[in-house]
């Protein structure tokens, strides 16, 4: 049986989407491109190596099309083409926070994407011009914060073939030059730019939150722009919700899709008082039709949703301080409040998508003090709300592994669920993390595989066939819902360049599944039936 994964489209696609927000952008006409810089944010990588969040792209002058995208370990401070050659310098860098600067210039060739650093030391690299001589002036960093923050001395490195020029050319170290005035590290109409030379096609995006699929082929996204946005099946955006604050985290849908629950993150500015308001504290409804507010409960502190198939809804309040789990129901109307001890995770984040029940993750257990999965029961003919505990989190008493909260599907008599794991060593360095996915039976929580890989986990989803795991590598592996075999494993890209995934839904009568980026852009998969 096959179990391929094709990208039939990107929604939210557009050019330069690769740098994530630009921070310098030139033109090269010379050479029929545009070299553009940006970042992309964070994320939380856990597992082996780790993640770049910079980027220089270098682009068709005519398409747009990405020729080279190189990550960069530092913010871009510099960008600078060479007059004659295919060649542009790249200065990055940055002050580390307690003592150093760090960063390092980069020659980046056009023709091959090939990148050589010319400096032996670590030193932020401020500003660069080619001189008439030849030469390469770099304006760099002292080498701690005693140097000053505003000033840096200038080095000018001469090379006989610079498209040939060797790595660790120059020591820093060895020279030094009367101080010169840093000036501005960006440029500050880089997203003009952009926007001009895109023709207004170019607007910023940014990390996908969270992601459902609706029946009829539409697709909600939330983000760290967009409070809300609504895809339709062609493709093309419906509507959406510019981010005030810092944008929206959760999506819950209705079960006839017609509103989701939408919860937040960051402050706002009140309009009267010009105070900042926390808007993690508020979670609305939004008409699924038009992006319209239909409902709003305000709650006393950041609260994680959890959902059930059958249209009940839980908002769980994090903190220290116990408060009352709100329980909807299928109405919308708020049907009971739970009292609860004060929540351990920061929020609850155990996300069960497919769920018969509302179920969520904490401590302490009957037993003991560790997380426990429990199940909240509505309040109905049996009385009024309740919540048991139903197994420990960690499944296997004797095993050094500690597995943390994450994402989760609930099958037929099963519970898949994956998060990150950490295995303690004898000292932080030793201790090993990667991540697990596990089945689970219900209602017991008897392990009935177990899945353990050094990747950093972005998502999951999946039905009684398949689970669909997607890594921050761009990677997504396919398992076998009945025995964690793995089926397939596939690498995601964007117009031939890797991407980084954030998160994912898949839809199972649709053979969908619906992957967002830290970029921006939503990969449309079709998978096997």
């Amino acid at each position: 049986m096959s179990d391929e994964l094709t990208v039939r489209r990107i929604l939210g696609d557009q050019p330069f989407a690769e740098i994530g927000r630009p921070v310098w952008v030139v033109a090269d006409a010379r050479h029929g491109c545009v070299i553009a810089a940006g970042a992309l944010g964070h994320v939380m990588w856990r597992g082996t190596g780790h993640w770049l969040s910079h980027r220089i792209g270098v682009y068709e002058a005519d398409t747009f099309r990405p020729r080279h995208v190189v990550a960069s370990s530092y913010p871009v401070c510099a960008v600078e083409p060479h007059p004659e050659l295919p060649l542009v310098a790249v200065g990055t860098g940055r002050y580390d926070g307690s003592w150093d600067f760090q960063g390092q210039p980069l020659l980046l060739y056009l023709e091959t994407g090939r990148v050589t650093n010319p400096l032996s030391r670590s030193r932020q690299v401020r500003h660069l011009r080619w001189l008439e001589d030849g030469r390469l002036a770099m304006l760099l960093s002292p080498e701690d914060k005693d140097g000053g923050f505003r000033e840096g001395f200038e080095l000018a490195v001469a090379v006989d073939d610079w498209l040939s020029a060797p790595a660790g050319l120059v020591d820093p170290d060895h020279t030094r030059h009367p101080r010169v005035e840093s000036g501005l590290l960006h440029d500050p109409h880089a997203e003009d730019t952009l926007a001009r030379l895109t023709g207004g096609r170019w607007r910023r995006r940014a990390q996908v939150r969270d992601l459902a699929v609706l029946a009829d082929g539409r697709v909600l996204a939330t983000g760290s722009h967009t409070d809300l946005e609504c895809w339709d099946p062609s493709g093309a955006l419906k509507w959406a919700l510019p981010a005030d604050g810092e944008g929206s985290v959760q999506v819950v849908t209705a079960p006839d899709d017609d509103s989701a629950w939408v919860t937040y993150r960051g402050y706002r500015h009140d309009e009267v008082t010009g105070r900042p308001v926390d808007r993690a504290t508020t979670v609305r409804r939004i008409s699924t039709a038009d992006g319209d507010a239909v409902d709003c409960v305000d709650v006393p502190s950041r609260p994680a949703l959890h959902a059930a198939d059958e249209g009940w809804l839980g908002l769980r309040p994090q903190g220290r301080d116990a408060h009352a789990a709100l329980l909807f129901a299928p109405t919308h109307q708020e049907a009971a409040r739970l009292a609860l001890a004060p929540s351990r995770s920061n929020p609850p984040t155990l996300r069960v998508r497919h769920s018969a029940r509302l179920l969520d993750v904490d401590g302490p257990g009957p037993s003991d003090d560790a997380p426990w999965i429990h199940v909240i029961d509505p309040p109905g003919a049996h009385g009024p709300a309740t919540r048991r505990a139903l197994f420990p989190l960690r499944w296997d008493p004797a095993s050094a592994l500690q597995p943390s909260y994450g994402p989760a599907v609930e099958l037929t008599h099963t519970l898949v669920h994956a998060g990150r794991s950490y295995e303690p060593g004898a000292t932080y360095v030793e201790a090993r993390e990667g991540t697990y996915v596990v089945s689970r039976r219900l209602p017991d929580g008897e392990a009935r595989w177990v899945y353990a890989t050094d990747k950093p986990l972005a998502d999951l989803d999946g039905d009684e066939r398949r689970v669909y795991v997607v890594y921050l590598t761009g990677e997504v592996e396919i398992l076998d819902t009945a025995t964690g075999e793995v089926r397939a494993r596939h690498t995601l890209h964007a117009h031939d360049h890797p991407v980084t995934p954030v998160s994912a839904a898949y839809r199972a009568e649709q053979r969908r599944l619906v992957v967002g980026t830290v970029d921006g852009r939503i990969l449309d998969c079709s998978v096997p039936g």
